[in-house]
């Protein structure tokens, strides 16, 4: 038996024992979470290489928009075949068929795009008999999109070639990574969302502001 890995163990469990509030649970769950993310921390701080100059921040948004480009080049090579020009296509065509049905302002919203942009999706969409626009029966304002038999076909058309691209796109990440950068893009999914929907017309400055006090 490796003791000096039980001891450590045992260290480990005392000092989540020491800090744990009464909030929070008490049981194996409890602390397999609180030593994920020691360990997560520990091994993180000596891997993360950030050159002399660099912040976090900056080289942080820096990578995030490569994987952006990386991911367009390979969501573009996954649609070649298909009448889908782009990802905005797929992915207001995937959200009308799961909520079987929305209003533009939900679609857009949805996507994280501003109302001109997303006119242009939905337009095009509509262009191309992939959805249909129908008056709302609560809102005689608004209008209801839904996706038709062809818009259909062309969706479930791309979900091979689209689940390829997932792959490739996860990389080299193991299973375990795959689920903690998950957990972290959606911390970051649900600090933003709320500032784009809401917040979106104030300065760079009431933003941070806005993020700081939370």
């Amino acid at each position: 038996m490796n003791y000096e890995l039980l001891q450590e163990l045992i260290s480990h469990l005392a000092e989540y024992e020491s800090q744990r509030s009464p909030a929070q649970r008490r049981d194996m769950e409890g602390f397999v979470s609180f030593l994920n993310h020691r360990v997560f921390e520990k091994s993180t701080q000596a891997a993360v290489n950030v050159e002399t100059g660099e912040t976090v921040e900056g080289l942080l948004s820096q990578l995030i928009a490569f994987l952006y480009r990386y991911a367009k080049g390979y969501i573009k090579k996954a649609l070649e075949e298909s009448s889908l020009i782009t990802l905005d296509d797929f992915g207001y065509l995937a959200g009308i068929w799961q909520t079987d049905g929305c209003s533009k302002t939900e679609i857009i919203d949805m996507n994280i795009h501003e109302k001109t942009t997303g006119m242009e999706v939905i337009k095009r969409l509509v262009n191309n008999g992939l959805i249909v626009q129908t008056d709302d029966e609560n809102d005689r304002r608004s209008k209801r999109l839904s996706i038709t038999e062809k818009g259909k076909g062309a969706l479930f058309g791309t979900f091979d070639e689209m689940r390829k691209a997932s792959l490739i796109i996860a990389g080299n990440l193991n299973e375990i990574e795959k689920m903690q950068l998950l957990h972290l893009l959606q911390k970051l999914h649900f600090f933003h969302k709320p500032l784009f929907l809401h917040e979106r017309d104030k300065s760079l400055d009431e933003l941070l502001d806005k993020g700081r006090n939370g």
